[in-house]
């Protein structure tokens, strides 16, 4: 009894980008949320600069309320000596629209003398206000104010602080689309790993299969080939009986080519390579082939390590699809980037974007004649020489196959 084949299970990526996508939701949710809420921060601290500034004009006129007169320039280097921790940079006293006396740094080139009831922002981070003294305290030379400029600190604490929010956000939703992009490849990774071992488990199934087959059918299936052949032999031709005979053989030689595409596929014999004239090989290979076929070895290296015998048949069987597909076929050989490219195209219909995987997988067949194993048989070649095989679109029109191959 034949051994069941296991299902072939086919993976789709949906999941994994399923995954990416998920995760940079949350980052734009996240990072969506420290923009709007350092927004708030920032208003926030324009409330909190100008109600410090606000504090210190009341704190600065309370001082300068127990002073016999207008402050001198000790009396302003004490007010800013006092103040200095709570952000006062500047003070300066007004008569007459002219500075009289002044301490600390302004911003700036100078300061407007003129008079502001409101906190001005000046720059630097700075807010700038004028302060009037009670009517009590107008003496000696009467109309005088106090302008001070003050760094708010609390307000630019909330600032960086909302800043730095901002930037820990989008380092965190930097690190959720990379955890994404490593978690999607990792499951790419298990799902290639996971298609390996089922195509490896697939093989071993056809390899019980081979061997059942090869026990048997091939002996009674020679003898019945031979046993036809002479009766076709004996009848006179023409007539229907040799006919019906003609046809036994023909359907006896269909089932040995079916068991020894079989058995190719399943062998499992080490290759062996040897340095041989690649160009030469596609060249034997492909004018072996009945049919339009145009041959381009000019790219191809003098010399490369391969099984000439097991390559030979990848090329007759992807030269021979060609000319099936949709002549004229072309094949083409060169070395690039350290591979050897073997390259075979038609001018058929294609191959759809949904079947170009399946067409290597055993038994796929679109043809009326054929037994399906044609390409298993070349990609499991090719994969035994440490490279890959996969079908594009022909720029032409129709299909192209290439294969590559790593030097040994």
């Amino acid at each position: 009894m034949l051994p069941a084949m296991p299902p072939a299970r086919r993976v789709t990526p949906l999941a994994g980008w399923s995954v990416v996508a998920t995760f940079v939701l949350i980052g734009i949710a996240l990072v969506s949320t420290v923009w709007s809420t350092r927004a708030l921060v920032i208003d926030a601290s324009d409330a909190v600069g100008a109600g410090q500034t606000i504090a210190m004009e009341s704190t600065v006129r309370d001082e300068i309320a127990d002073l016999e007169g207008p402050p001198t320039a000790a009396d302003l280097a004490t007010l800013l000596r006092n103040h200095q921790d709570e952000g006062l940079r500047y003070v300066a006293m007004v008569e007459r629209r002219r500075i009289v006396a002044e301490v600390g740094q302004p911003f700036g080139s100078g300061v407007d003398p003129r008079t502001n009831s409101k906190p001005e922002d000046v720059g630097g981070g700075r807010l700038r206000q004028h302060v009037r003294p009670f009517k009590s305290m107008r003496q000696g030379s009467g109309n005088w104010r106090i302008i001070i400029e003050l760094e708010p600190v609390q307000a630019a604490a909330l600032r960086s602080s909302a800043t730095l929010t901002l930037g820990v956000g989008a380092l965190a939703a930097a690190s959720l689309l990379g955890v994404a992009i490593v978690l999607v490849r990792r499951e790419a990774r298990r799902n290639a790993e996971e298609r390996a071992r089922e195509r490896e488990r697939r093989l071993a199934s056809l390899g019980e299969m081979s061997a059942v087959l090869a026990h048997e059918i091939r002996n009674p299936l020679a003898s019945l080939k031979g046993n036809a052949q002479l009766l076709a032999a004996g009848l006179p031709t023409g007539e229907k009986p040799r006919a019906k005979a003609e046809r036994v053989v023909d359907e006896a030689v269909r089932l040995e080519q079916l068991v020894t595409d079989l058995l190719q596929f399943v062998r499992t014999g080490e290759i062996r390579r040897a340095p041989v004239d690649p160009g030469a090989l596609v060249r034997e290979a492909a004018g072996s082939v009945d049919g339009e076929v145009t041959i381009e070895t000019a790219g191809a290296p003098t010399s490369w390590t391969l099984d000439a015998g097991r390559i030979r048949q990848v090329v007759v069987n992807l030269v021979d699809n060609a000319v099936a597909a949709g002549p004229p076929a072309s094949a083409s050989v060169r070395a690039m980037a350290g591979k050897l490219v073997i390259e075979v195209a038609d001018h058929g219909p294609g191959i759809p974007e949904e079947d170009r995987e399946r067409i290597f997988e055993p038994f796929f067949t679109g043809k009326t004649q054929g037994t399906g194993l044609g390409l298993a048989v070349a990609r499991r070649v090719i994969e035994q020489h440490g490279g890959t095989i996969v079908v594009h679109d022909n720029p032409g029109g129709g299909a192209l196959f290439r294969a590559e191959i790593p030097e040994a």
